[in-house]
């Protein structure tokens, strides 16, 4: 797809430690034709310094401001502004291969027109740039939302690339931030495409994966809590019903490990509120949770 516009869309919140070398990384694409447009989601810190630095080498190189409003608001407002047909969402602490973006846009040129979004597989890196052991590698493709669902393969926002048309129409979903959720906003998005598009596949490693201590995935409870409101606003989009009792199953499932991670934190109310709301999503699957 030589000459296909992709717009690369990176949301930073006080993201100087780490947005160098991922603007640089997305600068070094061999797929040339990008726009890489940085949402400053309220910073403190020197990102925006960083993104006017690089934008003075780079004019595919742009910088958007906005009031902190998380995550999905900065992505939704960098898809705003971009052009391409393809939305890149990149986090501000990821890096990626060089050919990413080239072999993504192969693999859903040869998908046809019912895939909509194209992965690859990731690698997890430390602070200090190491790459870390044990990665998953899944070969999923075609319609994968029942697999999705129960499984997270994907793993992270920084490695799909999206039909951009697909991206705005869907969209990622301000709610979980503004519940104090924020977690599985692109999980969620990955969930709705798949309820109604196919996944195209690379199988390689096509993106590093940051952890850090102040990563956003580290709160165990408010991660827990991300994904039983992500799946329920899931549930409210897919038609089939087997997809629903999956959702019911997996929201079961994770109220019971809210539970127990509450009550063994001795914050009684809500784990008995939790273990109570497990049962009401799928008893069956509760008990089994409980062993």
């Amino acid at each position: 797809m030589s000459g296909t516009l992709v717009s690369v869309v990176i949301p930073a919140f006080n993201a100087a430690g780490t947005l160098d070398a991922t603007l640089s990384s997305a600068r070094g694409q061999s797929h040339t034709e990008l726009e890489i447009l940085v949402v400053d989601d309220g910073s403190t810190d020197g990102t925006a310094s960083i993104v006017e630095a690089h934008a003075r080498q780079d004019g595919r190189v742009s910088l958007i401001t906005q009031a902190n409003g998380g995550v999905a608001r900065a992505r939704n407002n960098g898809m705003a502004h971009a052009s391409g047909a393809f939305i890149a969402p990149l986090d501000a602490d990821d890096l990626w291969h060089p050919d990413k973006t080239r072999l993504q846009l192969a693999a859903l040129a040869a998908a046809g027109d019912r895939a909509a979004l194209a992965y690859g597989w990731f690698r997890r890196v430390d602070e200090q740039g190491r790459v870390l052991p044990v990665s998953p590698y899944p070969t999923l493709s075609g319609r994968v939302l029942h697999r999705h669902i129960d499984w997270n393969f994907i793993s992270n926002g920084s490695t799909p690339l999206i039909r951009a048309d697909v991206a705005r129409a869907i969209g990622y979903e301000p709610a979980l931030h503004d519940a104090g959720n924020q977690g599985c906003e692109d999980y969620l998005i990955q969930m709705r495409i798949a309820a109604d598009y196919d996944f195209a596949l690379v199988p390689g490693f096509v993106t590093g994966y940051r952890r850090t201590p102040g990563a956003m995935s580290s709160g165990v409870a408010r991660m827990l809590r991300s994904h039983l409101q992500a799946y329920g606003l899931l549930r409210g989009y897919v038609r089939q019903d087997s997809a629903r009792t999956l959702i019911d199953r997996r929201c079961a499932m994770l109220s019971v490990e809210l539970a127990l991670h509450l009550l063994r934190r001795k914050v009684v109310g809500d784990g008995m509120a939790a273990l109570c709301q497990a049962v009401r999503h799928d008893s069956g699957a509760a008990l089994t949770a409980l062993g």
